[in-house]
């Protein structure tokens, strides 16, 4: 199509469309005066209607309308009663044909700039429609709480298809002076490795960002220096555009947008990129907000465990001992007591005896706040110890060898025994199943009842307890209770590296 679209001046283009109609109105003229005589009116308009046609498809509206107006002033002059004699239109006529041709050019360079003025809005619109799809498709998936890694890779996607840019990149500022490739997409197969890290230096998008805080372009990047301009030459990039990445008031980062062409990133670039940048500052604040979540409940967790475990070594090693030898005294007065002093030895017997029922409880008490055995021995002689215990008959399982992380065992422990004692006071079950399976890259725990089921896990301080641990270290616990189909209570826990373990490998054991 002719005109301004393709770098036509307004003048030029009105001076063009203005010969055209005189043009069209000559060869009007000779065609009326050749061929009214052998071909009828309607012919002549068909012809017209074709010619504008034409010349509004192949170069616009701005020179068919005044082509138009001119054939149809030519029919009228010469056709339509008053006709004028002459081919030749006198002084008067020329210039009332000259007002007749600059308002078809004028109308159309109206209709033109209307048309243009719809295609940019239908094009605006088309644009709106896709950012927004794709700002909510970032929203959808930063909603459900992913990994920053996840949410970075879709972030570069979303903004390189949306922007149709040939490099897109993200990139996180470190403490060091140096930005680390967080996320790459590219249109034309280039290999973006994430985790390289360049200096922030010299004067490129990313370094002009750090130091400003604010949206950076360089539209030839052959004026650009610094690592990171010579990282994107190496790609080919000749123009580059960037936003800030901020969370919580505080600098995190660079989006860029880069093309291999010889025109620069279109204008705007920065605003549209600064929309998702919002987006990916939520998944990182919301990923980071997590973290220290989780990490505070670790840091609880454990600080409760390495408490209880004190307080049992404190037991054991002070009162424990303490009334170990009490008791012993009391037996050795009561062997030094005179025979005849019946009612003496009663009493000293008595004594014993109540020493000894005090320490079974004391010891009693000191297994349940943390047992000895799970940090002297494991995890697989705590639970055949927990098993033994129980009310319930247990069938343990456990597979998986060596020690596993403490926290892990100390989980799993405390787990197992609020099952077992849930079923033991609340499901009337006649067997417990518990299996412990710790040989991939998890340690699973299950815990299987045939009781009457209908537990609540929304109910007791014992489960929400359970649940915080096993959250806190990253797992996930799972509780079904249908009324009358038993109860079952799944934990997946994350496994670190494993100790190596102080015993021999068992087959699964059956414990009652």
């Amino acid at each position: 199509m002719w005109g301004r679209g393709r770098g036509v001046p307004l003048a030029a283009e009105l001076l063009l469309a203005l010969l055209a109609s005189a043009g069209s109105f000559a060869f009007s003229t000779m065609v009326v005066a050749v061929a009214l005589p052998y071909i009828s009116v309607v012919a002549v308009a068909v012809l017209d209607v074709a010619a504008v046609l034409a010349v509004a498809r192949f170069w616009g509206i701005v020179y068919a309308i005044p082509i138009g107006v001119a054939s149809v002033v030519a029919l009228d002059w010469y056709y339509i009663p008053p006709t004028h004699a002459s081919l030749l239109p006198d002084p008067t006529d020329v210039l009332a044909l000259g007002i007749y041709l600059v308002i078809g050019v004028l109308l159309g360079e109206l209709a033109q700039r209307t048309r243009r003025r719809a295609d940019a809005a239908e094009l605006a619109r088309a644009v709106l429609v896709d950012e927004q799809a794709a700002l909510r498709r970032v929203a959808t998936l930063v909603a459900r709480e992913p990994s920053p890694a996840e949410v970075f890779a879709t972030v570069a996607e979303e903004v390189g298809r949306l922007l149709q840019a040939d490099v897109t990149s993200m990139l996180r500022y470190e403490t060091d002076g140096t930005a680390t490739v967080v996320a790459g997409r590219s249109e034309l197969g280039i290999d973006i490795p994430v985790g390289t890290r360049l200096p922030v230096d010299g004067a490129n998008v990313a370094a002009t960002v750090f130091r400003t805080g604010r949206p950076a372009r360089v539209d030839d990047l052959a004026t650009a220096s610094g690592s990171l301009a010579d990282f994107l030459r190496e790609l080919g990039v000749r123009s580059c555009a960037g936003s800030p990445i901020a969370v919580e008031g505080r600098l995190w980062g660079v989006m860029v947008c880069a093309s291999v062409r010889s025109e620069p990133v279109p204008e705007g670039t920065e605003s549209r990129i600064g929309e998702f940048t919002e987006l990916v500052a939520t998944a990182i604040s919301n990923a980071e907000t997590r973290a220290e979540l989780t990490a505070s409940r670790a840091r609880v967790v454990a600080a409760g465990d390495e408490t209880r475990r004190r307080l049992q070594r404190d037991l054991h090693d002070g009162a424990q001992q303490r009334l170990v030898s009490l008791a012993l005294e009391v037996r050795v007065a009561e062997s030094m007591a005179p025979r005849e002093l019946a009612d003496l030895h009663a009493v000293l017997g008595r004594v014993g005896e109540g020493l000894v029922g005090v320490l079974d409880d004391l010891r009693e008490i000191s297994h349940g706040i943390h047992p000895a055995i799970l940090t002297q021995n494991g995890l697989r002689p705590a639970l055949k110890s927990l098993a033994r215990r129980s009310g319930v008959p247990v069938e343990l399982g456990i597979r998986g060898d060596g020690r596993l992380p403490e926290a892990i065992e100390v989980a799993v422990y405390y787990v197992a025994s609020e099952g077992l004692t849930n079923a033991a006071k609340h499901a009337d079950a006649s067997l417990v199943f518990v299996d412990v399976d710790s040989e991939g890259a998890v340690a699973r725990l299950s815990i299987r009842d045939d009781g009457v089921g209908g537990a609540d896990p929304g109910r007791g301080s014992g489960l929400v307890g359970l649940r915080d641990r096993v959250e806190a270290l990253g797992g996930r616990i799972v509780i079904t209770s249908p009324p009358g189909g038993g109860t079952s209570l799944i934990v997946t826990l994350p496994l670190g590296t494993a100790i190596p373990a102080a015993e021999a490998s068992e087959a699964p054991v059956a414990t009652t």
